[in-house]
């Protein structure tokens, strides 16, 4: 008798482990966010197809007086500057000119082309000011510039540099 209540017990007790195996449990539910956070890059390389490792106005066949200049090794398909958006966000691209020589009048660039007509200009009276080059520069991609330059009794010298700053942030 003690083994068949025994049984009895151990069959109770797997019918009602089965019984609770199988009914659904019954809970609240709540969502819950999950956030990435992915700092911006704006990481871009800045590069010379002329191969002269900087943008130079050479006027010695010009003389003190000269009227859009092209910069040093610029030719129609051989652009004197390119940007590179190296990093993970559209960038915007802004620049300045610190300052110009004395009687440089005006420095002008052409964005994606050689035709000297689509340009961005800067004056003696706002070169320091930021202005936009490119308003999105896709992931990946890049954008050349040609460059030309005027001036009327600018000063003899065998070179002055002056700091052209160019500013990427995230789109």
């Amino acid at each position: 008798m003690k083994k068949i209540i025994s049984l009895m017990v151990l069959v109770a007790f797997v019918g009602a482990f089965l019984a609770l195996a199988i009914t659904p449990v019954s809970a609240d539910s709540n969502d819950v966010t999950i956030t990435w956070i992915v700092p911006a890059d704006t990481t871009l390389t800045i590069s010379y197809p002329t191969g002269e490792g900087k943008i130079e106005f050479d006027a010695t066949g010009e003389g003190q007086t000269f009227s859009d200049l092209a910069a040093s090794s610029q030719e129609s398909g051989t652009a004197a500057l390119r940007i590179q958006n190296d990093g993970n966000t559209a960038l915007q691209i802004e620049a300045n000119i610190a300052s110009f020589p004395t009687n440089v009048t005006h420095v002008n660039l052409s964005i994606g082309d050689d035709s000297n007509t689509t340009r961005i200009l800067y004056g003696s009276a706002n070169c320091s000011a930021n202005q936009t080059w490119i308003a999105s520069l896709a992931i990946g991609g890049d954008q050349d510039f040609w460059f030309w330059s005027s001036g009327a009794n600018v000063e003899e010298t065998a070179g002055v540099d002056r700091t052209l700053k160019i500013y990427a942030t995230n789109v």
